[in-house]
């Protein structure tokens, strides 16, 4: 069988939808499928709107871990940092009159000229259409999967805590045209159900962790080449300020303040407003924040092995991969009580929930932990616990199996 799953930006980009996609994509591929991701060219995030962003060189296509990744070039409205906004704004209101009246635009978010023209030439048996907030990615995929009759299934990444931009009325209504609809937990789901999707469409299929993978960790090694002694705090994947970057890094600056000997490292690609404030940190504290950029997956994993405490006060999470990641080392975290992070982060088990944006709340839930090792030991070995028994890539992957296979009977039939 030939799948084919499009989405914004594919591995190895770093994000948790990007991690996710290609995930399921490889373990597709050691089933015995084909298996192709179309995405776009773009390398930061900003690409898929300002043409300032930064774009990957390389369109033509290539493998990775079995999967055969085409990237489409992008196309920018003028002055697209003002009018993309303005665009969706546009989009928002006309979808609220009549969902109807906002198609037109969809094509532009992002503009992808090649899209069609691609989804043709890959034949696809079954499709999957990643991140409704670009959806017009998804509605390529929705008229691709009519026009030759194929099964699709959306996975729309809800941000359940920034709903505006995803849950507008045409959005809703071409998730509606799925034959599946992958929510990443309860409270996806039960969104959607409260929307009138049907309950034999909707099922959640979670992101999952690699414990073997995991197990290459080496803490030490982290520690060493970066010149670490004593407690580590470690924050993954994308800085911003939607992250709660901003907010840790407030956090860190006001027990620097206090005496207290803490290194933070911020691993990832840095947004403009993150690079601003480190570029502020005084000289004094700057020695005690490690910001290297994005990071390979050996110093990823060695980073979360030398943790003390793994936090990402996020309020932009339709999952948070990163919770998984740092329990498969048995490290406490510290999330932010915000979109579906309640349903993966068990408060006062395995880590601590605080509001987004409270800095007091988080220094305070950063001392907590750094200064109650026992507490945070056990939290940690729950957190592990957890991800052993419910979110193994496997354990995930097969219940994506059981979702497929019915929508492939019906299809034959």
């Amino acid at each position: 069988m030939h799948i084919v799953h499009v989405t914004h930006r594919s591995w190895p980009m770093v994000g948790g939808s990007e991690r996710y996609v290609q995930e399921i994509a490889r373990r597709q591929v050691e089933e015995g499928h084909r298996v192709t991701v179309i995405a776009t060219n773009a390398g930061a995030l900003s690409a898929l709107w300002d043409s300032r962003g930064r774009l990957i060189d390389g369109t033509v296509p290539s493998v990775y871990q079995g999967v055969l990744l085409r990237r489409l070039p992008l196309r920018h409205l003028p002055l697209g940092r003002v009018t993309f906004p303005a665009l969706r704004w546009l989009t928002w209101a006309l979808s609220n009159l009549s969902g109807r009246a906002a198609l037109p635009l969809v094509r532009f978010s992002p503009w992808v000229p090649g899209l069609a023209q691609a989804l043709a030439e890959e034949r696809a048996d079954l499709l999957f259409a990643w991140n409704i907030t670009l959806e017009g990615l998804t509605a390529a995929v929705a008229r691709e999967a009519q026009r030759r009759r194929v099964p699709w299934v959306a996975v729309p990444v809800l941000h359940l805590a920034r709903l505006r931009f995803y849950t507008m009325p045409h959005q809703l209504d071409l998730l509606r045209q799925a034959q599946a609809v992958l929510a990443q937990t309860p409270s996806e789901r039960d969104f959607l159900l409260q929307r009138g999707f049907a309950p034999h469409q909707v099922h959640i299929v979670s992101p999952g962790v690699s414990l073997e993978e995991a197990e290459t960790a080496n803490g030490s090694r982290f520690r060493r080449k970066y010149d670490v002694a004593g407690p580590l705090v470690v924050s993954l994947g994308v800085l911003c300020a939607e992250k709660g970057t901003i907010h840790l890094l407030a956090a860190a600056q006001k027990l620097w303040r206090e005496g207290r000997p803490l290194t933070l490292a911020l691993l990832g690609p840095q947004e403009e407003e993150v690079r601003r404030a480190l570029v502020r940190l005084p000289k004094s504290q700057r020695r005690f924040c490690i910001s290297p950029g994005e990071v390979s997956e050996m110093d990823k994993w060695d980073a979360l092995d030398g943790a003390d405490v793994v936090a990402l006060p996020s309020r932009t999470e339709s999952f948070g991969i990163v919770f998984l990641e740092a329990w498969a080392r048995g490290k406490p975290v510290i999330g932010a009580s915000a979109g579906a992070v309640p349903d993966v982060v068990e408060d006062g088990t395995d880590g601590l929930l605080v509001r987004f944006g409270d800095v007091p709340a988080l220094a305070e839930a950063l001392c907590h932990l750094l200064d109650n090792p026992q507490r945070a030991a056990v939290m940690g070995r729950r957190g592990r616990e957890k991800v052993a028994r419910l979110y193994t890539w496997e354990r995930q992957v097969s219940r994506l199996r059981q979702v497929i296979a019915p929508l492939l009977t019906e299809e034959k039939g």
